[in-house]
């Protein structure tokens, strides 16, 4: 994750998303449009208009400016960002509805000790970082966590 996306401990909503956008050469357009939402929006935010932000609109912003909700959420509280860690899994050898392998969760990490694939902690599609593996489909995008495993034509 880029450092210049986390939070200040005492930035607003609204010039936290005015940086990072500008960081990322976003126009507030461009940003609106990869939110999903209206385009005057991003302008209202960025200049502290509106008081109240739904759940569907910070999520929008959050995968169009490439960082956790989590964030958002600790920018509108006025709290320090705690340091957000995903559960690491293969993405091949993990199945799912099981429990993920204590390996992959070793702090170096970084390819499956059984596969050599590189371990993931985030949704391959949207980059949401991945909490919780009860569940076998990103909650955003709605994209499967394990990859297909790709078998060979015999002919």
């Amino acid at each position: 994750m880029d450092t210049f996306k986390t939070p200040n401990s005492d930035e607003s909503l609204a010039s936290y998303v005015s940086r990072v956008r500008k960081k990322l050469n976003l126009t507030q357009s461009e940003l609106a449009d990869a939110a999903g939402i209206h385009g005057r929006s991003v302008g209202k935010i960025e200049r502290g208009l509106t008081l109240k932000i739904n759940r569907r609109t910070l999520q929008g912003l959050a995968i169009a400016l490439g960082v956790p909700q989590e964030y958002f959420d600790a920018v509108i509280k006025g709290e320090e960002v705690s340091q957000v860690r995903g559960v690491k899994f293969c993405p091949q050898c993990w199945n799912p509805g099981a429990a993920v392998d204590p390996m992959w969760s070793h702090i170096k990490a970084k390819f499956c000790y059984l596969c050599g694939t590189p371990i993931r902690a985030n949704c391959a599609n949207c980059g949401e970082l991945v909490l919780s593996l009860r569940h076998r489909f990103c909650p955003i995008c709605g994209c499967a966590y394990k990859t297909p495993v790709k078998t060979a034509k015999i002919q």
